[in-house]
This record gives structure tokens, C-alpha cells and sequence, in this order.
């Protein structure tokens, strides 16, 4: 069975050690790895040790343009070989050489298998995970909390959205068996969605998965949240068209590996009222979130988006009416779980 590695889109100018995704790939002697450049750089794989640049014969790529994907056969009874990239060398990765198929293996064997291969691992990356681990609070947080007047805990009007992929969860189905290709997938369509949300003033709370959770009118004087509203509703519609841009080389990616024919799209939920912002949490545990019942409503209401819909709440149109063009929909026989007095909802079609 062939394999995929992706070279994900890496740092520019840095010295840190980054490895391809997966870090690890697994395969028997005979099988092909296909390595997928996502980066905007040129890369050039060679089997061999990166700390002393020091190749060793089992294989070379040659060099690959951004977006061109290579195919090596590997034949060795080496346990494990170490490759990186000649022209960065601090962008790394592991074959592992299978004694048979994976799932031939005990557990015990895969156990012991993958100890002996972890040995050829820096520790860097390990320290790498642990500053990633960091990096939990949005950095817009990480200033407020640092402000020993803030108040840990407050009440705010603010407009919480709720993004998600439709089909998301077909598609790992589909790509079970080639885990990297989502991974890298979502890494991108973060960085993608992030930048766009602090664009307009928006702060993340957390990702679900394929999903993410921000608030917006939290940075700025809003007392009544028309600004928050309107920012959540620009930054959804920038996202929606960037988007559609973005998933089109994926799909022109998943179909080389799987011709199964499946489209994504991004669905939001917006919705506007007030709720409980701070830091919450145990003396084990903290975390700065959101929490209340407009919260839980911005979740419905991304819960009835169809593909490629943006809809919020009356709240929320009752800021906005006048500056984007809007759809109402009745709601008939279908209500919305715990908020079956809502009757009605909107779907935003483009700005004034």
C-alpha cells in the first residue's frame, strides 16, 4: 500500500527542528512513500543523517516545486531510516521499516516497534509539543490577563460565532487510513481562518476539531454589540470566500489519492446577547471561554447551516439590518432544541 508523507507549510527563517507530517511513516519493504509538498519553498529529500548533513544511499527526491508530489519505492532492511531536506536541514522525518504489515502485528509488537524508532527522534520535537502546548490562549487574552486590573470575570454583550465544516466527518472516513492529509488540511485551514478572525476583531476560544468557537466585541468599547455583530459577520463572509479558494487545491489533492467524489464547505452559526467571559476552571485546570445561553444559541444555530451558509439570530440582525443583505427563514415543524420559541432565523447573503 502506498504511503503519503506532507511537507507542511514550515516557518520561514528559523533554526527550530520541524518534521513532515506524519513524523513517523510506516511501511514493509517494497512499499512506495509519496511525499506532498504543501510549502511554499522548494524541497529536495535525502535519506541520512540531517545533524551532520551526512547522506546515506537509500533514497534521494530530487528537487520539489511547491505543490508537486514525488513517489519513492524504499527497499532496505534497515529498522529505520532518517531523512531530511537537504536544503533545510532542520526539516526532518522517519521511515519505519515494518518486519510485516501492521496489521499482522500484535500490540506488543507495535509497542516495541515504534520504541526502538522513537530513539531516532531529536527531543526537540518533544520540547516543540510542549512550547505548542503553550500557545492556548489567544494572544489578545494573554494581554488582557496581563493587566492586573482586569477583572477576571465579567458580563459582556458580545457576538459569538461558531464555524464548521459540513462533510468534515465523511471525509476522515474516507482518508482513515491516510491521517496526515487531514492533519495538514486542517493546520492550513486554520491558519487560513485565524488571521482572517483577528482581522476584524475577533478572539479564539477554542477549536472543536474541525470547528471553531470566537467571540467578537471584546477588545473595544461596544455596549450594545453592533460593532462585535457587524466584525463577525465581515470576518465570516471573508472566510466563506477565502474558503471556497482554499479547498478547491485539496480536493485536487484528495482525488490523486481517493477518487471518491466528496465537496466541503464552511457552515457558521452568529448569534448576539450577553454572556459570562473570564477565566473559569479548577485548581487543576483553567481556561478563558465564553459560557451562557446565547453561546449555546450561536451552537444551534450553526447546527441548522446548511453548506456554505452564514446565519445568525434575530439578536444579531437587529445590530446589522441595515448594513447586509439578508434572508429570513420561518421556522414551520422543526424547532431549535431548548430555544423552540425562536421562529424565525437569517441567513446573510452578501454586505450592503
Amino acid at each position: 500500500m502506498k504511503q503519503f508523507v506532507v511537507i507542511p507549510r514550515f516557518k520561514e527563517n528559523t533554526n527550530e527542528i520541524m518534521y513532515f507530517e506524519p513524523r513517523i511513516v510506516k511501511i514493509v519493504k517494497g512499499e512506495s512513500i509519496t511525499w506532498i509538498n504543501r510549502d511554499t519553498k522548494v524541497h529536495n529529500l535525502t535519506s541520512g543523517d540531517a545533524i551532520s548533513t551526512l547522506q546515506s544511499p537509500f533514497f534521494q527526491t530530487g528537487g520539489m516545486l511547491p505543490g508537486e508530489s514525488t513517489t519513492v519505492k524504499i527497499d532496505s532492511n534497515q529498522q529505520s531510516i532518517p531523512y531530511y531536506c537537504t536544503m533545510h536541514p532542520s526539516e526532518r522525518g522517519v521511515i519505519g521499516m515494518l518486519p510485516k504489515p501492521e496489521e499482522q502485528m500484535t500490540e506488543e509488537e507495535k509497542t516495541r516497534f515504534l520504541d526502538d524508532i522513537n530513539v531516532a527522534i531529536s527531543d526537540n520535537a518533544n520540547q516543540k509539543i510542549l512550547t505548542r502546548l503553550q500557545r492556548q490562549l489567544d494572544p489578545a487574552i494573554i494581554e488582557y490577563l496581563s493587566d492586573p486590573h482586569a477583572p477576571l470575570i465579567q458580563n459582556r454583550v458580545m457576538t459569538i460565532v461558531f464555524w464548521d465544516i459540513s462533510n468534515f466527518s465523511k471525509l476522515t472516513e474516507v482518508f482513515k487510513d491516510h491521517p496526515e492529509l487531514i492533519a495538514v488540511f486542517l493546520n492550513e485551514y486554520l491558519g487560513v481562518a485565524v488571521p482572517i478572525i483577528h482581522e476584524y476583531g475577533g478572539i479564539i476560544d477554542k477549536f472543536i476539531g474541525d470547528g471553531i468557537l470566537a467571540y467578537f466585541g471584546f477588545t473595544e468599547p461596544d455596549d450594545d454589540g453592533s460593532i462585535g455583530a457587524s466584525n463577525a459577520i465581515l470576518a465570516a463572509l471573508k472566510l466563506k470566500n477565502a474558503f471556497q479558494i482554499f479547498k478547491q487545491n485539496w480536493l485536487d489533492i484528495w482525488k490523486t489519492v481517493n477518487n471518491f467524489d466528496i465537496n466541503i464547505d464552511i457552515k457558521c452559526g452568529i448569534n448576539t446577547g450577553s454572556v459570562l467571559v473570564g477565566l473559569m476552571g479548577s485548581q487543576e485546570r483553567d481556561q478563558f471561554t465564553v459560557i451562557g445561553t446565547h453561546v449555546n444559541l450561536a451552537s444551534r444555530l450553526e447546527g441548522i447551516a446548511e453548506a456554505d451558509q452564514i446565519v445568525i439570530s434575530q439578536y444579531t440582525m437587529e445590530k446589522v439590518a441595515q448594513k447586509f443583505n439578508l434572508e429570513s427563514i420561518q421556522l414551520r415543524e422543526e424547532k431549535i432544541k431548548a430555544f423552540e420559541d425562536i421562529m424565525e432565523y437569517y441567513v446573510v447573503l452578501s454586505q450592503n
